[in-house]
């Protein structure tokens, strides 16, 4: 491992030692004022993603929050369970495949991570259009934004670590969360692999899950999400307006992900737009045909 490699991680992994200390902190001067447990959590993981973004803007790297969208709910949802002693089948059940998500996606942002200099072409793209703006973007557009959706999309396994038993029906959800951990961890070998292989860099992934669906990685992460609420449905179904926070997820991947990193690929890669017509956006879907223009 490169030496740049070592330090940058344990430069990142001492920022979030710190922030989930100064977390906990906040939890319970804020509990003491007596504010709703949600509201308390969300106020938490405001601070800590400042306090992450702003180890950023010292660092010169707005990647020092990449590591975020993937601990942030387990690190809560263990907080919570330690907090409220809510240890059964059903928290622990619901615990495992949050932990195994957790552990494959930052191994993948470990595996691909070369230093604190590295910046993802979004973060380059998103500074070269801002400008003097850049800090604001990277603050509320980076880094406050996925911290809420995830947070809205976590609110049911926040609920869940409270008061949340077993049920034989949360298999189901359980099983739709694995699927989804499945699809990422299939998909993302695949890019590597395809990543380390080819020929030049203009060239289209067209094999594996990639070959029926465009962004089989990110249905992965969809479908993760939803099976949380469907593990949480079943035990709180009268609070099924909850939903509100996968949803929000999908409609960022629809609306922001997914058009942003299209129109990236198709500027360089002239065989993207054939590549678009045959493969489905995200189902996995069978390949469509493209008709001939004689």
């Amino acid at each position: 491992m490169k030496k740049e490699k070592i330090i940058g991680l344990t430069a990142l992994l001492l920022i979030y030692l710190a922030g989930i200390a100064l977390g906990v902190l906040f939890f319970f001067i804020f509990k003491n004022a007596g504010l709703n447990i949600l509201l308390n959590i969300f106020l938490c993981d405001v601070i800590v993603t400042t306090f992450v973004w702003l180890w950023g803007v010292i660092l010169k790297t707005a990647s020092v929050y990449d590591p975020y969208w993937s601990v942030q709910t387990l690190i809560i949802y263990v907080s919570l369970l330690i907090y409220y002693n809510n240890w059964n089948l059903g928290t622990i059940l619901f615990l495992v495949p949050l932990a195994i998500y957790t552990i494959r996606l930052t191994g993948n942002f470990v595996y691909t991570f070369d230093s604190l200099k590295y910046i993802d072409w979004r973060y380059r793209m998103l500074k070269e259009k801002s400008g003097i703006f850049f800090q604001f973007v990277n603050l509320f557009g980076i880094c406050m934004f996925p911290t809420c959706v995830v947070y809205l999309a976590s609110v049911p396994m926040f609920i869940f670590a409270e008061s949340g038993t077993f049920n034989p029906l949360q298999i189901i959800g359980l099983v739709v969360m694995l699927i989804g951990i499945g699809l990422e961890v299939v998909s993302d070998y695949q890019m590597h692999y395809f990543r380390k292989h080819r020929t030049s860099r203009e060239q289209t992934i067209d094999v594996g899950l990639w070959k029926y669906s465009r962004h089989p990685n990110y249905l992965g992460e969809i479908t993760f999400w939803f099976g949380i609420f469907f593990v949480f449905v079943v035990n709180y179904y009268t609070q099924w307006y909850w939903v509100a926070g996968s949803v929000l997820n999908l409609i960022m991947f629809l609306v922001i992900s997914i058009p942003m990193e299209e129109r990236h690929m198709m500027a360089y890669k002239a065989s993207y737009i054939d590549y678009k017509k045959q493969t489905s956006m995200l189902l996995i879907l069978p390949r469509k045909q493209i008709k001939s223009s004689e």
